[in-house]
């Protein structure tokens, strides 16, 4: 569900400031009264989405400040579980963490941008935060949700990057607990400020560096399922037609689900889809966590003891 559109920043790769406007928020009776709308159908999950997702309100008169919208949503509407997309690192406060700590009707998933860790890329970008900001925000995550999902966008190759540069941000990945990576390519987009810059990479460097940066993400990713072995997960069941072809048909007796730290689950079993069942993490594998229900109505039956 769109809430925000347009961004204020000036990234220098990017062109959706040309394309897309200033930012501009859908006003907060809209939201509530979509999310209800919404939630009566049947949508058990929702996520939030805008391009610059944290500046939510900004613009609006008076001014609504995103963690203010997340708690109108909770208060004034009953939907299950409310997922936010992308939003930028600064944004990330310790008030909205804190927000998220509070209630298993927040997903625990934290998507930042990242696109470089090195200050000196981040600089030429246009990036308005430095490495260090960007590891104290992961840090504040991990302090208080143990479990939660942290993944990032990275780009591999913008103009000037050096091979210490692209070393600098692999380390910085490696040193925090990320749990997936969205690796891009710099590609040129017309328009925009990085198409000028000096010292273009060669494509095959591109490539070897997005394909290092895609394995730590693999590498990442296994930690993190790894750690999930054994805990207790309230998953979301969905279509087995969402998956890949001939995925379903190869791999009769599970249903794909999608985790609150938005693990994609092999459950045990076959379910409708947009069930919220509680189940438990028995192994691992390098794309799926596989997980056994623990019972086939136990989100049925804390819902009616709660009402």
């Amino acid at each position: 569900m769109k809430i925000q559109d347009g961004c204020n920043s000036r990234c220098s790769y990017c062109v959706i400031p040309f394309v897309r406007g200033k930012s501009r928020s859908l006003p907060p009776n809209h939201v509530i009264a979509e999310v209800c709308r919404l939630s009566e159908s049947g949508y058990r999950e929702i996520v939030l989405s805008g391009i610059n997702l944290g500046t939510y309100g900004r613009d609006l008169s008076p001014r609504v400040e995103f963690g203010d919208l997340l708690r109108r949503i909770l208060d004034e509407t009953p939907i299950e579980r409310l997922r936010i997309s992308s939003i930028e690192p600064l944004d990330v406060t310790q008030d909205l963490i804190a927000l998220f700590a509070s209630t298993p009707r927040i997903a625990q998933h934290f998507h930042m941008p990242l696109q470089s860790g090195s200050d000196r890329i981040l600089a030429a970008m246009h990036r308005w935060y430095r490495s260090g900001h960007y590891a104290r925000r992961v840090e504040l995550i991990r302090e208080q949700l143990v479990h939660a999902a942290i993944g990032a966008d990275v780009i591999a190759g913008f103009p000037g990057e050096t091979d210490e540069d692209h070393a600098a941000t692999v380390a910085f990945i490696e040193s925090l607990p990320f749990t997936y990576l969205h690796v891009f390519s710099f590609s040129k987009r017309p328009g925009t400020r990085a198409v000028s810059l000096p010292n273009e990479v060669p494509a095959k460097i591109i490539h070897r560096r997005a394909r290092e940066l895609r394995s730590l993400a693999e590498t990442k990713c296994a930690a993190f399922h790894g750690a999930q072995v054994g805990r207790p997960l309230e998953v979301l069941t969905l279509r087995r037609a969402s998956l890949a072809a001939g995925t379903s048909a190869a791999s009769p007796g599970w249903t794909p689900a999608l985790s609150s730290n938005y693990v994609q689950v092999r459950l045990s079993g076959e379910w409708p889809a947009n069930q919220m069942l509680q189940a438990r993490a028995v192994s691992a594998g390098p794309v799926y966590l596989n997980a056994s229900p623990e019972t086939s109505a136990t989100f049925a039956v804390r819902q009616a003891s709660q009402e």
